[in-house]
């Protein structure tokens, strides 16, 4: 038996400093920030469980996240409007589960995609004792020892993110999951948090837009699907399940010029936002009508469907993405898109929609029928 503190456990398996010494005051003489600047002051930052656990560092100098910067109400507290005043913010997990204190009277964690406040204890040695019970889950150590086994090791700077997110239905194969900027992951995370933060349990989420593009009369949906996809570099792409396209100079020039681009098999769709995006997919028998109010951007193009299955992503063809079942043959495509006005300048969260229509018909070139007048908001 032990006779070391719960924190001095869990730092005699750390990796550990992440930044240079520093005397370290937080402005408190007691409560769990008075031990955090105890602590930081002693080891400045760490990580545990083989990255699993991020503690981080304060100061200019050193690696991932910095303290003050990740507090910082516009790096990432901004996107989730209120939820996450009064936390402090001292570390995460591998999925940016956040560490924090409350009011400097608690240790919570802080859910993402929720933004749900889980009470851990009084102070960090609480929080300590939570992790060191179960390593594997709370810190994260199982999961992250074989993603980065398989995937390499993460950056400091890193998190994992779900393509599909968890509270949507997502799992944590590791097809459903990507590494990016820890920043990144948290703005992304959000809107949705706003969203769902106040819904009872098993509250359906509603993240599509009311109007659909009206259909002429007579009109047969053949196939419909509503989509969370991972718009990764502002696109995505709508193909047959068969097709394979590697993109290409002049794809992506069509996709920032017009939202737009097609090859065989395949359509490019260019986003305002280059995170998770709602879309709809929507086969008709018949063609929409021609009344774009209330959309931004509206463009069509054509797709062959050679297997009777439509997917929707961007590069994934893991059995993570659903497939959506559709009668094989040629189609028309028309896109609409709108929600612009609502991306935040660093296009990564707002209310865009994307809104894909096909109905049977002779394949035509990719054109733009109603174009955006203004740069979009996310650059």
């Amino acid at each position: 038996m032990t006779d070391l503190r719960p924190l001095d456990q869990l730092l005699a398996g750390a990796r550990a400093p992440l930044g240079p010494h520093i005397q370290l005051d937080l402005g408190h003489d007691t409560g769990p920030l008075a031990e955090l600047a105890e602590l930081l002051t002693r080891v400045n930052g760490f990580t545990a469980f083989n990255a699993g656990v991020q503690v981080f560092r304060a100061g200019a100098a050193g690696l991932g996240a910095e303290l003050g910067h990740w507090n910082g109400p516009s790096t990432w507290k901004d996107t989730y409007t209120g939820l996450a005043d009064g936390l402090f913010c001292f570390g995460q997990d591998l999925f940016g589960c956040q560490f924090a204190i409350a009011d400097n009277r608690e240790v919570v964690v802080f859910d993402p995609e929720t933004a749900e406040r889980t009470p851990i204890g009084a102070g960090l040695d609480d929080w300590a004792v939570w992790l060191l019970e179960d390593p594997a889950v709370r810190g994260a150590h199982q999961f992250a020892t074989a993603w980065q086994d398989e995937r390499g090791a993460l950056e400091h700077d890193q998190r994992l993110i779900p393509l599909q997110m968890f509270t949507m239905g997502g799992t944590y194969d590791f097809d459903n999951l990507v590494a990016k900027d820890a920043v990144t992951c948290m703005r992304v995370r959000g809107p949705l948090a706003q969203k769902i933060h106040d819904l009872p349990d098993g509250a359906q989420v509603h993240l599509m837009a009311d109007r659909a593009p009206a259909a002429t009369p007579g009109s047969k949906q053949l196939a419909y699907a509503e989509l969370d996809v991972f718009a990764d570099y502002n696109s995505f792409m709508v193909q047959d399940e068969t097709a394979r396209f590697e993109p290409d100079r002049a794809w992506t020039k069509a996709l920032i010029t017009d939202l737009v681009a097609a090859r065989d098999g395949v359509i490019g769709v260019g986003t305002a936002r280059r995170t998770t995006v709602p879309v709809i997919l929507d086969v008709r028998s018949d063609a929409p009508d021609d009344n774009f109010d209330g959309w931004d951007h509206v463009t069509e193009a054509g797709l062959h469907v050679e297997s009777g299955s439509v997917i929707v992503s961007m590069l994934d063809y893991t059995d993570a993405v659903p497939r959506t079942a559709v009668p094989a043959g040629d189609y028309k495509a028309r896109v609409y898109a709108k929600g612009f006005a609502t991306v935040s300048t660093d296009g990564l969260h707002g209310d865009d929609l994307y809104h894909l229509v096909l109905w049977p018909g002779n394949i035509r070139q990719p054109q733009v029928l109603k174009r955006y007048p203004d740069p979009l908001p996310g650059g």
